[in-house]
């Protein structure tokens, strides 16, 4: 038989032995969840940033459709630049003013770029900056005009203001107004050019602002008429005159009596009809009329 101490020994060892299998097998297990915690982990992590990599490549995108919108409106702006400069030098030229001094700056190379070389800045981005400090420049040297061609304008509108017919001609009731109209002599719609004042007979009319008379004289419809030009292509008409204190030719001062009210021509009345034109077109007189 065998002996009882080999028999124990081989029992324990074969015991010893199932347990080490056990807690390396344990051990391998365990290795095993821990590399697919960390795998699941990193797949989430990567999982992470793809999602965020994706938001960034959908901000670029829509940065960039931004940018070239703005370079879009840039070049737009360029060229509506470059013919205002055009126009403010034209319109320096027919003033007889000397040329701009500003300096003009030329179109300009702009970079940025990170310490490895790696361009920061889109071509669109570039191109808008580019354009913009050219833009400058051109706005820089249009300023210069425009600020002298106000001077002059301004001085301009201070000679032109003085003819403006602001003044009543006579006063009175408006009887019939400026626009459609019906017809005093039972003819339907009519357009009536301008506004009739009423007045006593032989009342003073006096010129609604400065200007030369252009016409006095007899006319079918207004009878005895004066007109008078007021510069900038504006005009007035005093129409039914029953007399006429100026001739063609003549300066009038705002004010200035240059006839008498009366009923002549085709009148249902003593009246003042009275027209401001411009450009030879009737407009409403009480766009100019003073209150």
């Amino acid at each position: 038989m065998p002996d009882a101490r080999v028999i124990s020994h081989a029992a324990r060892g074969s015991r010893l032995a199932a347990a080490l299998v056990a807690v390396t097998a344990a051990a391998a297990a365990e290795q095993v969840w821990q590399a697919e915690r960390r795998s699941a982990a990193l797949r989430d992590e990567v999982a992470g940033l793809r999602s965020r990599l994706a938001d960034r490549r959908e901000l670029i995108a829509h940065q960039r459709h931004e940018m070239e919108q703005v370079a879009s409106a840039v070049d737009h702006l360029a060229r509506t630049t470059g013919a205002l400069g055009e126009r403010g030098a034209e319109a320096r030229r027919l003033a007889h003013m000397e040329e701009s001094r500003a300096e003009t700056r030329a179109l300009v190379n702009v970079a940025a770029t990170l310490d490895g070389g790696m361009s920061v800045m889109s071509e669109d981005a570039g191109r808008a900056l580019e354009q913009l400090a050219w833009l400058d420049g051109q706005a820089a040297a249009a300023s210069d005009s425009f600020a002298v061609l106000t001077v002059l304008m301004k001085d301009r509108g201070e000679e032109v203001s003085r003819g403006v017919p602001t003044l009543w001609p006579v006063r009175g009731l408006v009887t019939s107004p400026f626009g459609a109209r019906t017809s005093p002599y039972g003819e339907g719609r009519e357009m009536h050019p301008g506004i009739d004042i009423s007045a006593s007979y032989g009342s003073p009319v006096t010129a609604a602002g400065n200007g030369a008379v252009i016409f006095a004289g007899r006319d079918p419809g207004y009878g005895g008429v004066v007109i008078v030009a007021h510069g900038g292509q504006l005009d007035t008409l005093y129409g039914h005159l029953s007399a006429l204190y100026v001739r063609e030719g003549q300066s009038v001062r705002c004010g200035q009596a240059i006839g008498a009210v009366g009923a002549t021509g085709r009148a249902t009345g003593a009246h003042l009809h009275y027209e401001v034109r411009v450009n030879g077109a009737p407009v409403d007189p009480r766009r100019y009329l003073a209150k």
